[in-house]
């Protein structure tokens, strides 16, 4: 199958003239003609970026999981990365099923809850955050979590520069801030919640706010001082701290949250009761062989676990704390950065 990437967006950061401030410039840079999916015919993994509301793929149907599992990656970090991360993960699990991975990708934690909810996906790896807002929404089913150095929690760093002044959350009263998605727990709900315990808003308190549709894309960000802080997944942020070192040289962790029950992996309520049971026996046998160890390994993770939906009761909390709040100020923030 012939081999077409999608378009890649970037921002370049200019300085005016006669002028301390900078303005950005959005610039498209076209890689080969433009298409809504590509193959990679080494990796075998085909990736879809048909819109939300335009599935009308043949590969989106209930009919094809005879020989297709449509899985969907949360945007916690860039496609491009989410692919490298998760590609051995899906050839083994292709392997394991003898069923090809669909690889779905959308902009929007919503987006992916929208599609498990209308069954156009099998399966998902969620944010902490979209699952809350799934769970209640009866858009799927709690499936496995992953462990990481045994534990089954994860946190939000808040981050700035580290040659900024800033040393604390109010510090950054005023300054730039940016979110990686609405729906974000890490990213989107802690920050509201901090800004709960101080009486504020993000109008009041931050003087801009932006969505970068990505932690790795926050913390370049950061890095980069396009924006002065932000919040964002503990498990992304050393992720690209061991992969990608040097996006993270100029960035300092300035507060660390209470634990939050880990993103989790969830699954259609439509879907084949068997093909669940066999999904579940070849993620949670990982790690009994080699090569399902050093996958694990690859991602971080040591092995996939059954837990309950307790876990996310504190997520729960902050999040009905918060949900007026953010949606009052969903979709009035600008995107400052997409690849």
């Amino acid at each position: 199958m012939q081999v077409v990437k999608r378009n890649f967006f970037y921002y370049t950061l200019l300085p005016e003239t006669n002028s301390m401030k900078y303005t950005f410039f959005l610039i498209l840079i076209i890689v080969t003609a433009c298409s809504d999916s590509w193959v990679d015919p080494d990796k075998n993994v085909w990736i879809s970026y048909d819109d939300t509301s335009a599935s009308k793929s043949d590969l989106a149907t209930r009919e094809d999981t005879t020989n297709y599992l449509r899985i969907a990656v949360a945007s916690m970090t860039t496609p491009a990365e989410t692919f490298d991360k998760y590609n051995d993960l899906f050839t083994y699990m292709e392997n394991g099923l003898g069923k090809q991975i669909l690889l779905v990708q959308r902009k929007t934690y919503k987006e992916v809850n929208d599609l498990l909810k209308a069954d156009k996906i099998d399966m998902a790896f969620i944010c902490s955050g979209a699952y809350v807002a799934g769970i209640a929404d009866s858009a799927f089913n709690l499936f496995l979590l992953p462990e990481r150095d045994n534990q089954r929690y994860y946190y939000a760093y808040v981050i700035a520069r580290k040659d900024s002044p800033i040393e604390n959350f109010l510090d950054l009263k005023g300054k730039k801030f940016v979110f990686p998605d609405s729906l974000s727990n890490t990213g989107m709900y802690y920050p509201l919640h901090r800004l709960h315990d101080y009486e504020s808003t993000p109008e009041s308190f931050f003087s801009e706010t932006y969505i970068s549709n990505a932690h790795d894309n926050s913390i370049e960000l950061v890095s980069r001082g396009i924006v002065d802080g932000a919040s964002v997944n503990s498990l992304v942020y050393e992720y690209v701290k061991q992969v990608h070192p040097e996006m993270v040289m100029n960035v300092k962790i300035i507060e660390k949250s209470t634990p939050f029950g880990m993103p989790p992996l969830v699954v259609s309520r439509q879907i084949d009761s068997i093909l669940l049971k066999d999904i579940h026996s070849v993620l949670t046998n990982m790690v009994k062989s080699k090569e399902g160890r050093d996958i694990l390994r690859s991602l971080m993770f040591n092995r996939f676990v059954s837990d309950s939906d307790t876990l996310y009761n504190g997520i729960r909390t902050m999040y009905q704390n918060v949900y007026d709040v953010n949606q009052s100020n969903n979709g009035k923030k600008k995107i400052l950065s997409s690849k």
